[in-house]
């Protein structure tokens, strides 16, 4: 007997215990990206200056194998002058463009890369908002993004730095950009939006999509 009413008074406090609410894990725009091994950096080799006349040198090479550029064009002559100084700084300039090309390679490939466990989590990011659907003067739809000017400039962030937000009731912005935070349930998924710019219309690729719960002012 006593131990039976020692497991219903166990059940009666368990019953009456309040249910903790699901608190939100809080991100930053490095969780978006999975991590991986340190990714070969030249410019810890060379000088401002020389890393900007390889990633030159690089270009034009990659002209030069799609046909685009021809051997007496300008460019081409550029690029000799280039390599040439390079070389008498005493630097490989040939394994040093092959560094550079296998570096741009695995950048494009991390950067289509997302983090799985995201997926289904309660998540609070700060961001800056660019609208994509109105209600009036209010936002149904906007990207988030992690810096001021991205999509509005060119090249756009990848697509693990770029999250789709929908929200579950309108919210009036103040202006075309305004940093938040956004709480809500995140899907780890491919998105594809048309956004509008001065010269037209683009495409742009988010990886994430967030089903915004709350939207709040970001406070510096």
């Amino acid at each position: 007997m006593n131990r039976l009413f020692a497991i219903i008074s166990v059940l009666a406090i368990l019953w009456q215990a309040p249910v903790r609410a699901e608190v939100p894990q809080e991100l930053t725009w490095e969780h978006l990206i999975p991590t991986g091994p340190p990714i070969d950096d030249l410019r810890s080799e060379l000088s401002p200056d020389q890393f900007v006349e390889l990633e030159l040198l690089a270009s034009i090479g990659a002209k030069q194998k799609l046909g685009m550029i021809n051997d007496v064009d300008p460019q081409t002559e550029f690029a000799y002058e280039l390599a040439h100084g390079l070389r008498k700084a005493g630097l490989d300039v040939d394994s040093l463009i092959q560094r550079y090309m296998s570096t741009q390679v695995e950048i494009r490939k991390r950067n289509a890369q997302v983090v799985e466990k995201l997926d289904g989590q309660l998540v609070r990011i700060p961001g800056y908002a660019l609208p994509l659907e109105f209600d009036g003067t209010a936002v149904e739809e906007f990207l988030l993004v992690p810096y001021v000017g991205a999509c509005i400039h060119v090249p756009a962030p990848p697509k693990n730095q770029m999250v789709f937000v929908r929200l579950n009731q309108s919210y009036a912005a103040k202006s075309l950009y305004e940093p938040i935070w956004i709480t809500g349930r995140m899907k780890v998924e491919s998105v594809t939006k048309s956004l509008g710019l001065v010269d037209g219309n683009a495409d742009v690729h988010a990886g994430y999509s967030i089903e915004g719960l709350r939207i709040e002012p970001y406070k510096y």
